[in-house]
């Protein structure tokens, strides 16, 4: 079953407002139309727009496109069967109706079937319909937001299952690839959407870095930058650029670009559905490729921040940002280093099409105690563009208040080590994980242990 919706009596946006059902359906489709759509806007480089663009044009209309094994090669009932696995049952179906259940249960034929239809996809670079299709739900974000505000939700992309398992495949032999190539992708620094990373590796290594330079008597400023609608403005063609400049290339990226460059999708709302419309922009909420498209894309950013030499220097390791996924923090022990640091962030998302929001960013000093305000130019700005960034004393990064007294990171250390404490009193009852079963040492067990480090 589908899930569906909050429903609201009232929707309002581009000065109109919505009422009955059918309205708020088609006022939501309007909604995401625009969202998913191309502006020209002055402030980024049409130059550059207009080069890259043209690449990629050039690159889908070259009739030669060569022949990567890796990637090209016949897909086998081995290959989908190990993908099959990695299936999860009750998600909601795409338009074609046809769940994970079906793959998950239909037997060894399914899967001689579905090799036929992905090595026919393969060979003809030609992707159906119902794969390129996506049913847009949004979903309430809560806190108490304006609920006849667009804003104040987030959309649920759902996609054809069959699809998804092909791009599972797709993503598999893009890893081998690298691999084979000896090549990092993402960077270390990005916490996001990486196996054993994510946010609670993120604010330790934020806390440690900072932590290095207060004991060694420095000053350290901590930009949190937000990046407005990150994953549904991403310029495509900067992407498919980025895709084949790291050897993504072949059949497997003519199909990426059909995916992504023919997309379409519907507004589902109150058991209603919304016009059609393109999706222009954005890597697809949901979507099996998302995560890491979105990762290269915003790679090469780590890379320019790296070579100004203007970050944190913990050892040997260079630390001038932390990014979790769209989150972007920068690290500087000066301002002119942070001001620096800034420069490349803003000329970045004028080249590559992105759009960093200085209203909802802020500047964090940190300070040593031996250290007092006037031994630093507390007065000095710091600017994203032509956008002064606001001085705060606290900001939430992923979910955890932090304070640039400090206090914060100290109240955290607290917390793991009772929680340490506590975990290992258990040994005193007779709870050992050696007992537990695979399941419950693996999913409880280890995760406590982690998180109490």
């Amino acid at each position: 079953m589908r899930k569906q919706g909050p429903t609201t009596d009232k929707l309002v946006y581009d000065d109109t407002e919505a009422k009955t059902p059918g309205d708020i359906c088609m006022l939501w489709g309007k909604y995401f139309e625009n969202l998913y759509s191309i502006k020209e806007e002055n402030c980024f480089d049409k130059q550059f727009y207009g080069k890259i663009s043209k690449k990629v044009h050039d690159l889908f209309n070259n009739k030669y496109k060569g022949y990567i094994d890796t990637l090209d090669k016949p897909i086998t009932v081995d290959e989908i069967k190990d993908q099959v696995r990695t299936l999860k049952a009750g998600k909601s179906p795409g338009q074609d109706y046809i769940s994970n259940e079906h793959i998950l249960y239909g037997g060894e034929n399914i899967l001689k079937h579905l090799s036929v239809l992905y090595n026919l996809i393969l060979e003809q670079e030609y992707l159906p319909l119902s794969f390129r299709h996506g049913i847009v739900i949004p979903l309430y974000k809560g806190n108490n937001k304006d609920k006849t505000n667009p804003n104040s939700y987030r959309a649920v992309t759902l996609t054809s299952s069959l699809g998804k398992l092909f791009d599972k495949i797709i993503l598999n032999r893009i890893h081998k690839l690298l691999v084979n190539i000896n090549s990092v992708m993402p960077h270390p620094l990005q916490f996001g959407f990486v196996k054993e990373h994510g946010a609670i590796p993120a604010i330790y290594t934020l806390k440690e870095a900072i932590h290095y330079y207060l004991e060694r008597n420095s000053i350290v400023y901590a930009i949190f930058l937000d990046n407005e609608k990150a994953f549904d403005r991403v310029w495509q063609d900067g992407l498919l650029y980025k895709l084949n400049q790291i050897g993504i290339q072949g059949k497997l990226w003519n199909l990426i670009y059909m995916s992504y460059k023919t997309a379409t999708a519907h507004v589902q709302h109150s058991g209603l559905t919304s016009q059609v419309f393109r999706i222009e922009q954005g890597v697809g909420q949901g979507r099996v490729l998302s995560a890491w498209l979105f990762s290269l894309f915003i790679n090469d950013l780590i890379c320019e921040l790296l070579s100004t030499h203007c970050g944190l220097l913990v050892g040997p390791i260079s630390i001038p940002t932390i990014l979790l996924a769209d989150d972007t923090t920068l690290l500087s022990a000066t301002v002119n280093g942070a001001q620096t640091l800034l420069n490349v962030v803003n000329s970045y998302a004028l080249k590559w099409r992105l759009k960093y929001n200085a209203s909802k960013s802020s500047v964090l000093t940190f300070t040593p105690p031996k250290k007092t305000r006037n031994n630093y130019d507390s007065a000095a700005c710091l600017n994203l563009g032509n956008i002064v960034l606001e001085r705060k004393r606290t900001c939430t990064y992923a979910g955890t208040l932090i304070s640039s007294d400090g206090k914060t990171f100290d109240r955290s250390d607290k917390s793991s080590k009772k929680l340490k404490q506590k975990l290992h009193s258990l040994y005193t009852v007779g709870v050992n994980p050696r007992g537990m079963s695979a399941l419950t040492n693996n999913l409880i067990w280890k995760r406590i242990s982690y998180i109490s480090r």
